[in-house]
């Protein structure tokens, strides 16, 4: 009986040697697009109608439910509105704008996480740099002037976003003074919108596994 015990607890032993433990492997997903429709407010209402947009980002953990995304957005401008802008000390008249990129990234961090993390709320808090793009008027006489109408700026936003497996709704206001950094265009152009849509995440790579 003592030789019987005793085989068993060297096989233990061994069996215990012989056994790997790895760490779990976080597998939060870390590619995210989002597609929105967005509505300006005040008077960039002046300005266009409406865009549509869509956004890249991925995600880098921080923190424990803390991320940081790096991304970028572009809308399409529905029915963009004429606007006036400065050259050369005299009021000329641009078409209405029919594009806008944001290059930035945002801090994200998880209000609230079911136990199985397949159910998430999350805040979003952006900063990056806006593009809204104007062509120059097709007269002949502007031909030959080297000018870019595209006012830029610094663009500042807070959003939530409810995830079910990978898959949810977004709401965000966006605030971009348009004004601040462009001189050419009018005091009062505007800088408020908000846009609601859909988002998708993913990984490439969902499991790990280790075969011996």
């Amino acid at each position: 009986m003592n030789k019987i015990v005793f085989f068993v607890l060297i096989a233990l032993k061994m069996n215990a040697q012989d056994t790997i433990v790895f760490p779990k492997i976080d597998l939060y997903k870390r590619n995210i697009i989002e597609l929105s429709y967005g509505i300006p407010l005040g008077q960039l209402s002046n300005k266009y109608e409406s865009s549509i947009n869509t956004a890249y980002y991925t995600r880098t953990k921080i923190a424990k439910r803390q991320f940081i995304d790096f991304g970028a957005e572009l809308s399409g401008i529905i029915k963009g509105r004429s606007v006036e802008y400065e050259l050369n000390g005299e009021k000329i008249v641009l078409n209405g704008s029919k594009t806008a990129f944001l290059l930035g990234f945002r801090y994200t961090r998880f209000l609230y996480q079911s136990k199985n993390e397949d159910f998430y709320i999350e805040s979003n808090s952006g900063i990056g740099w806006k593009y809204l793009h104007y062509s120059k008027p097709e007269d002949e006489q502007f031909k030959e002037i080297d000018f870019k109408p595209t006012p830029n700026t610094i663009a500042v936003s807070q959003g939530i976003k409810i995830m079910f497996y990978g898959f949810g709704l977004h709401c965000n206001y966006q605030y971009s003074p348009y004004s601040l950094f462009n001189y050419k265009i009018e005091r009062k152009f505007g800088s408020s919108s908000i846009n609601f849509g859909l988002s998708g995440s993913w990984n490439l790579v969902l499991y790990h596994k280790v075969c011996k």
